[in-house]
This record gives structure tokens, C-alpha cells and sequence, in this order.
């Protein structure tokens, strides 16, 4: 289950443009979770959090667009500096501050652009996680699938984000469910399992303790039923005592 939890977390950090060795993450697990073997989604939320907070060097992950350089990405910032130089206010500095800015500032093109004044800069990592959930969601509905809010948020954290088409998209969609479903199932089956293995041995166990206490009883009924006898036959001979005429004596 932790080494489960961390690769998940590795695999979020990993999108966020983080790369995190596995065994340091475990380590962080092991000192966040009260629970390893059940953390909560709080916990999971705090390593992550720990490792955004305290990165010192961003691994960026770009799809489909050529790698920037930290050097001309912040000659390019520089640039959009200058040329929106009338809409800044002094004290505000456009180079990115905190592990989400430079995050975004790495993997999205539009940062490179100017942007007009109404013009709002979409979050990468938001974006994909929510067309994944929308995906999974009409996904499991087309396939006759109820899934709950935390379900679907699990399948689409646990998908491949390197697929080429959207009919790829699908069909590792589609495989994540059915997976999960069958996942489900047989934790659905095992219950059932324990069920009936709990409630046998609760009949077997009621079972000897009955047959042991019909076999007690009726070995009691006997012993007074012979104890009977014996009292029964004990009450014929003095009763035919008193009926023994005496010997005679020769005069």
C-alpha cells in the first residue's frame, strides 16, 4: 500500500514538473501517515505538499512544444517585463516566485506571449485533470458505470498521461475502469467470502455446543432412570419381606 500511495504522489509531482526519488517519498510517508496501510486524503495531500514547498530544482515535462532553457525563459519573462512595463505596478516583479508559478511559467507557451488585459492564463495541471475527470465520468456513464466524485478522481490520477489521440485516451480510460470495477468486484467477493466463512463457523460452533448438551442431558435422564430402578427394586424386596413366613422349630 505505501509503495502504491508514493507512486501516486511521484506520478502528481511528476506532473507539477517535480521529480522526486521513490524513497524519499516513502520516507515522508512513513513520517506524515498516521495509518500506512490507510491514509487518509488529507495525509497524501501534505506530502505532496511538503515536496512543492520544499523543491529546490524543477525537472520540467513539456508535450509537444520544444524545451525551454531556464535561461531564455527568463530572458523571454524579461521581455514581457518591458513591453507591459505601463501595467505593472512598481513593486510588482513578473518573475515567478513560488513552485506553482515556475511550474506553470516552464510548461505553458502562452506565458511567452503577451497577454491582454482580460486575458486569464489557464493552469496546466488543472486543465488536464479536469478533462481527465469529465472524460472518465462519461466514459463510465456510456458503459453503464456509477462512479462517485472520489472514484473518478482516483481512475484519472492513475492514467497514463502519454498517450498521442483521444481514441488512445479512451481505450486507456475504458482499461482503468474496468480494472478499477474488477478491482472492487473481487474486494466485493472476498467480504462475501469472510461472510460466509464467519457465519460457518458460528453454526459449527452452535452445533457442538447443542449435540454436547443434548448428549449431557440425556445421560443425566439415564443416570435417574436407573437410580430410579434401583430405588423401585429396593422397595419390592421389603415389600415381599413382609410376606417370608418363619421357619418352624422341631419340638
Amino acid at each position: 500500500m505505501l509503495n502504491k500511495v508514493a507512486t501516486r504522489i511521484q506520478s502528481r509531482l511528476s506532473r507539477k514538473g517535480l521529480k522526486v526519488v521513490l524513497g524519499e517519498i516513502k520516507e515522508q510517508c512513513i513520517k506524515t501517515f498516521l495509518d500506512i496501510d490507510n491514509p487518509t486524503k488529507v495525509e497524501i495531500n501534505a506530502v505532496t505538499d511538503y515536496f512543492m514547498n520544499n523543491a529546490t530544482k524543477l525537472t520540467v515535462i513539456t508535450e509537444k512544444i520544444e524545451a525551454v532553457t531556464i535561461n531564455e525563459a527568463a530572458t523571454e519573462q524579461e521581455t514581457l517585463t518591458n513591453n507591459n512595463s505601463d501595467e505593472i505596478e512598481p513593486e510588482t516583479t513578473t518573475n515567478p516566485s513560488t513552485i506553482e508559478e515556475l511550474s506553470e511559467f516552464y510548461t505553458h507557451p502562452a506565458l511567452f506571449t503577451p497577454k491582454t488585459e482580460n486575458e486569464e492564463i489557464p493552469q496546466s495541471s488543472e486543465l488536464a485533470t479536469t478533462t481527465k475527470n469529465e472524460l472518465v465520468s462519461s466514459t463510465a456513464q456510456n458503459m453503464g458505470i456509477a462512479l462517485d466524485t472520489s472514484e473518478i478522481s482516483l481512475i484519472a490520477e492513475n492514467i497514463n498521461d502519454s498517450t498521442d489521440t483521444l481514441e488512445q485516451d479512451i481505450d486507456a480510460i475504458k482499461a482503468a475502469i474496468m480494472a478499477f470495477v474488477e478491482h472492487k468486484a473481487m474486494i466485493s467477493q472476498q467480504k462475501i467470502n469472510n461472510l460466509i466463512t464467519e457465519v460457518r463457523e458460528v453454526v459449527n460452533e452452535k452445533n457442538t455446543e447443542n449435540s454436547q448438551l443434548l448428549t449431557d442431558g440425556l445421560k443425566s435422564i439415564n443416570n435417574d432412570i436407573q437410580e430410579a430402578n434401583k430405588q423401585f427394586k429396593s422397595n419390592v424386596k421389603k415389600a415381599l419381606a413382609a410376606f417370608t413366613i418363619p421357619t418352624s422349630k422341631a419340638g
